[in-house]
């Protein structure tokens, strides 16, 4: 009986999965994107913007892609998490928790800091070989730019988790609750 019951929660989570719980994955980091990226922009960029200096393209560029990028890996880790939690205990239920409870567990944090110094080094990178390339030195880096740059992806990813994690493991536990006897 524990196989039967193994291998009906294992469908279950499968015919979940794809359809319901990774749609929208895209959609929603390319909208938080565009509001984290815009308000960013104007954080950074106000006086070029409105004022006399000079945009800076590639620093643009960055403020939208990194947000992007780091929205869609983190809810794609979470749900993949949530899914692997759930088949791993067995538990179809889901118990709602407050927010801050799931974004210290589930390891959430190691995944959010470890994507956050990968996605800050990648822009460092990036940065670096931008500005050293064009003849300016290492004291013409931005200073401010490469900060936030390793730090406001941790911060995203962090809440894109939870968030994902707990859409996740509310939908398969709804189409679990639906379809009992699969």
């Amino acid at each position: 009986m524990q196989k039967q019951t193994n291998n009906t929660f294992t469908q279950v989570i499968a015919a979940a999965s794809p359809p319901s719980v990774f749609k929208g994955v895209l959609l929603r980091a390319a909208i938080i994107s565009l509001i984290i990226g815009s308000i960013l922009t104007l954080v950074n960029q106000w006086l070029a913007l409105f004022g006399e200096e000079q945009i800076q393209y590639l620093p643009l560029t960055l403020v939208y892609l990194t947000p992007f990028f780091v929205v869609a890996i983190s809810q794609v880790i979470a749900i993949r998490k949530a899914v692997k939690d759930m088949l791993k205990t067995q538990n179809s239920t889901f118990q709602k928790k407050p927010f801050i409870q799931t974004a210290l567990q589930h390891g959430i944090p190691v995944r959010a800091v470890s994507l956050g110094l990968i996605v800050g080094s990648l822009n460092t990178v990036i940065v670096a070989t931008v500005v050293l390339s064009s003849g300016g030195s290492v004291s013409d880096l931005p200073v401010k730019l490469l900060a936030q740059s390793y730090a406001l992806p941790v911060l995203f990813g962090l809440v894109s988790q939870s968030i994902s994690y707990r859409r996740a493991a509310a939908a398969l536990s709804a189409a679990h609750q639906a379809a009992p006897g699969i």
